[in-house]
């Protein structure tokens, strides 16, 4: 294979644009491969991406909109679900790829020189297109409750932006310790399925006591959640600017000590694999 995709240098250099982007074959290569095994043999193929989120806000609206306690917003509950849940479904999916990637991935590893990071950052992106497609029932669901869309839609892609960083950082963290560590893959699934219901995908951050929304900020996904909300239903679920800045250092912390430990560690990976 050409020096360029060589990624047996010392230090960083996979985090250089150049190689990255001489190495974009690979990356699409992934993506269409993880595309086709994931709706592969199945009846219903990529429908199966807006009915496991329409079933659980289903159930959401049932359990938290009939016997929850929440601020009256004046809008159909589910319309409040439906940007949460698109937005974790988007973050939960990458989350449980990424975990394994390294390990699932362990042949290209061994065999191929190529710059591992294209491993996390593919899981990073898994089900981008449902989420569009989560989005777009979101906006139907919205005129069918005749609920004004306005040109906050437009910044959509932002928050995905930052939601892919977040998905890409923790994807880095949690790739790299589960090569060393094979109990991560048993835990993040239990982490995500608690993980639901403590960010805001059932509820509001108005429903969290005023003393704790600083704290509970911490949680990256909740600015972007809240964010999410916002762009459909407007500026009555504008997440606090401090709240914005407390989970954007969140993210930001956890992308450079991902990006920092997976750089320290990348090299070990053929031999532990």
């Amino acid at each position: 294979m050409e020096k360029w995709i060589n990624h047996t240098d010392t230090g960083f250099r996979f985090m250089k644009p150049p190689v990255l982007w001489k190495s974009r074959g690979i990356l699409l290569h992934l993506i269409r491969r993880d595309m086709l095994v994931t709706y592969k043999q199945t009846i219903l193929g990529v429908f199966w991406t807006v009915l496991k989120p329409l079933a659980m806000a289903m159930v959401i609206v049932f359990v938290f909109g009939r016997l929850g306690s929440f601020p009256d917003y004046g809008l159909p509950y589910i319309l409040i679900a439906l940007p949460a849940l698109s937005f974790w479904e988007f973050f939960s999916n990458s989350i449980n790829r990424g975990s394994i990637c390294l390990i699932d991935d362990r042949g290209l590893i061994t065999r191929i020189s190529f710059p591992r990071i294209i491993l996390p950052l593919n899981a990073s992106l898994r089900n981008t297109l449902g989420l569009i497609i989560n989005l777009a029932v979101t906006v139907g669901f919205m005129l069918y409750y005749e609920v004004s869309i306005t040109l906050n839609l437009l910044l959509l892609p932002v928050v995905y932006i930052f939601t892919f960083l977040l998905n890409f950082g923790i994807n880095l963290w949690l790739s790299t310790v589960n090569v060393f560590y094979r109990d991560v893959m048993t835990l993040v699934p239990f982490i995500l399925r608690a993980g639901l219901f403590i960010s805001p995908v059932a509820f509001t951050l108005q429903s969290v006591p005023p003393n704790l929304q600083k704290l509970y900020c911490l949680n990256p996904l909740v600015g972007l959640i809240e964010s999410a909300r916002f762009c459909f239903l407007g500026k009555e679920f504008l997440p606090d600017f401090q709240c914005l800045l407390i989970s954007g250092a969140s993210l930001l912390a956890l992308l450079l000590s991902g990006l920092y430990l997976f750089g320290k560690c990348e090299r070990k990976f053929a031999d532990v694999i």
